[in-house]
């Protein structure tokens, strides 16, 4: 029987990087997002199905999840704690909401995330999801 050599994806990066699903219009349309509003330009993306999106949820023992991830460093966010991380990341009014939503509990923010990412194909049905990102922009993803 033949063996199989594992492949591992180096992960040392310094950046933060949010993994998401890359064939999922919902999902491009939030990153479209984040890239037009925010003031670092440091955030890597990373399609969660590439061998890096792969590595990252192996290294974190979060295989089976489907949420976006945040991760920074040897920390990982998902569900809504991801999109506090966002938020914050684009800094201004959208810290400023994080803010406020982290007052809310975790459980109820995170019933709100299953809830939109169950129906996100749906609420992105009707809209183009191609996310074409400029040359300086497509340096920041990672697969």
């Amino acid at each position: 029987m033949p063996q199989i050599a594992e492949t591992r994806v180096a992960v040392a990066v310094s950046a933060p990087m949010l993994v998401y699903d890359g064939s999922c219009g919902f999902c491009s349309r939030s990153v479209q997002f984040i890239l037009r509003h925010e003031r670092r330009h440091d955030l890597l993306f990373v399609p969660r199905d590439s061998p890096l999106g792969k590595e990252l949820r192996r290294q974190f023992h979060l295989e089976v999840v489907e949420s976006m991830l945040w991760v920074d460093g040897d920390k990982v966010a998902s569900e809504s704690n991801a999109v506090l991380h966002a938020a914050r990341y684009l800094g201004g009014f959208f810290s400023a909401l994080a803010a406020i939503a982290s007052l809310i509990p975790a459980s109820i923010r995170n019933w709100g995330y299953r809830f939109i990412a169950r129906n996100r194909r749906r609420l992105s049905a009707s809209a183009p999801s191609c996310l074409l990102p400029t040359a300086e922009q497509r340096t920041r993803f990672r697969g």
